[in-house]
């Protein structure tokens, strides 16, 4: 029994390779220069997990190839503005692809990006408790943790404060939702 790539979770690198169209020495001359992440075998073989291979993919603005693309893409929204956090909710869950969750509050985005592992997630600025500047710095100083950020604010003097706090896209409110989503196939690496 053959296991899609939708739904496989390690590969080898002749897999990567193929899903990638790239000479297999290729794929080996990435890991060996620390470039995509992966483990070897008790036989010495190379495996790469699905997750660090979509990282990679990612990072490097290779786009995902189809048949790895998974059912949908986590998104986590952090905004205290309950009509807000609706609207974008009911926007990404009609164009489908995304599984939509949502904090109000510094303090739980963070807990919800430890747990959750988002790979997006739409921050707010201005949120009760720990603001989004300080929530983006603590996200991105992890090196393990690959979460894009897209952050949002009513106020556009915070874009430069923000992008530097670590932040990979920066939207003034009102919304224009479908440059948003432009931006979050941008980051997320989807055609």
């Amino acid at each position: 029994m053959t296991t899609s790539p939708k739904t496989k979770s390690i590969f080898t690198t002749h897999e990567v390779s193929g899903l990638l169209h790239v000479n297999p020495r290729s794929v080996i001359n990435w890991i060996e220069q620390n470039l995509l992440a992966s483990y070897r075998t008790p036989g010495g073989h190379r495996r790469i997990r699905r997750e660090d291979l979509l990282a990679f993919l990612r990072k490097h603005q290779i786009p995902t190839p189809a048949p790895l693309l998974e059912e949908k893409f986590n998104v986590l929204i952090v905004e205290d503005e309950e009509e807000i956090t609706k609207i974008l909710k009911v926007y990404l869950d009609r164009l489908g692809g995304y599984d939509t969750h949502s904090a109000s509050d510094g303090i739980t985005a963070l807990i919800e990006v430890g747990r959750s592992k988002p790979h997006l997630m739409i921050l707010d600025i201005m949120i009760p408790g720990v603001d989004g500047l300080e929530v983006c710095k603590r996200i991105k100083a992890d090196p393990g943790n690959r979460t894009a950020i897209i952050a949002i604010s009513g106020q556009p003097d915070w874009e430069k404060r923000i992008l530097h706090a670590g932040a990979d896209s920066f939207m003034a409110k009102p919304l224009d939702l479908d440059k948003l989503h432009g931006e979050a196939k941008r980051l997320l690496r989807i055609l």
